[in-house]
């Protein structure tokens, strides 16, 4: 892989990320101002189809330039190719909470859009440490750190769901919010293994 391919490969990579910041941003908003879920929920698919475009023009880069061969061109593929999943995992959440039309924010959903935010920001700093070759300790602290996050959400999710399921609760209203923290939980789930893609990268050229 030559250098000049490596940094078109990046570029996109840090494209995605920073749109999935800016849908995090708006989730953060949406569960602030949760009356406006639907005009916000259109603007994270909007930032959804800009990364789409984005990692189409990167496949067609790589069948123009042969890369699919090369190993270290492939893994890098495969981390941009994760980004682009948590970017579908943001549309979903969005579009749940228009679809089952929630109407009200609570504490939970706001802890869920917060703890996205926190891997959101941490994800695109570690691109960028990945990008810039910096000491693998660093890299591997940030990729342990992002995974923190999956299993402190997946705490939350046990706990969430024990409570769903215990306590009285209207069945319509056990069905939205199931799917709901499904929903997150799957974004988490993608991070995990975005962390794992970037593992495999970064032991290929220790």
């Amino acid at each position: 892989m030559r250098d000049k391919d490596r940094a078109v490969i990046f570029d996109c990579a840090t494209s995605i990320a920073v749109v999935i910041t800016e849908q995090c941003d708006a989730l953060v908003e949406m569960c602030d101002y949760i009356d406006e879920r639907v005009m916000i929920s259109r603007r994270i698919s909007s930032f959804e189809s800009n990364a789409d475009d984005n990692f189409h023009d990167l496949g067609f880069f790589f069948l123009e330039n042969k890369l699919m061969s090369d190993p270290d061109a492939f893994l890098l593929f495969e981390i941009v190719r994760k980004l682009e999943a948590i970017t579908d995992g943001y549309e979903e959440v969005a579009n749940s909470l228009v679809r089952y039309n929630i109407t009200e924010s609570g504490e939970s959903l706001q802890e869920c859009a917060t703890a996205l935010y926190g891997a959101s920001q941490l994800a695109y700093e570690m691109l960028i440490n990945i990008r810039d070759k910096a000491p693998s300790s660093l890299i591997i602290r940030d990729l342990n750190t992002l995974d923190k996050f999956k299993t402190k959400y997946c705490k939350f999710y046990d706990e969430a769901i024990l409570e769903l399921f215990t306590e009285p609760h209207d069945p319509i209203e056990i069905i939205k919010t199931k799917a709901i923290y499904d929903a997150f939980k799957d974004i988490f789930e993608a991070y995990e293994s975005l962390t794992e893609n970037c593992y495999r990268y970064i032991l290929s050229y220790l």
